[in-house]
């Protein structure tokens, strides 16, 4: 049965992260506290890694909400100035607004992650990939258990054409 961690289980828990994330020595840190040396080197090596990526998460999400919140004011400015110009003759200014909204709509939708500009490879379609395969099954003819056993591979995660 594993050993529970004193820093982990220690009521200061918290401060004694604080003290070694500002630079404070081990050493004084688990003196400060009463704790051993080894007990808060090895919950800095084991534990620390995990908490530190939780924070860095939790930061992103922050930075992402903040920029979510600016844009989407941005975007009420856009089209309060967009009302305003909607009734005249000034289409240069309407078209301009609305160009504005939609990038604006953009952005929320890659923040959001509802919009992805990630391109897609349709592998099975490519035209190098038509030609490998059609190599590959004639290199296997001779061996027709081979044969069999690579085209239900291909068959098994694709449309198999």
């Amino acid at each position: 049965m594993p050993r529970e961690c004193t820093v982990c289980g220690h009521p200061e828990r918290d401060a004694i992260e604080d003290a070694f994330i500002d630079g404070t020595p081990k050493r004084r840190i688990a003196a400060q506290y009463g704790v051993s040396e080894q007990a808060v080197r090895r919950h800095i090596r084991e534990h620390l890694p995990a908490l530190l990526s939780l924070a860095r998460d939790a930061e992103r999400a922050a930075r992402a909400d903040s920029l979510l919140d600016r844009i989407e004011a941005l975007q009420s400015r856009t089209e309060a100035a967009l009302l305003r110009v909607e009734g005249t003759d000034n289409y240069p200014a309407i078209f301009r607004g609305i160009s504005e909204l939609r990038s604006n709509l953009e952005l929320v939708g890659e923040i959001t992650k509802e919009l992805s500009r990630t391109p897609t490879l349709n592998v099975h379609l490519h035209p190098e990939w038509l030609e490998l395969r059609a190599v590959i099954v004639q290199a296997l003819e001779p061996h027709r258990e081979a044969r069999e056993a690579v085209l239900g591979a291909i068959r098994s995660v694709g449309d198999g054409r």
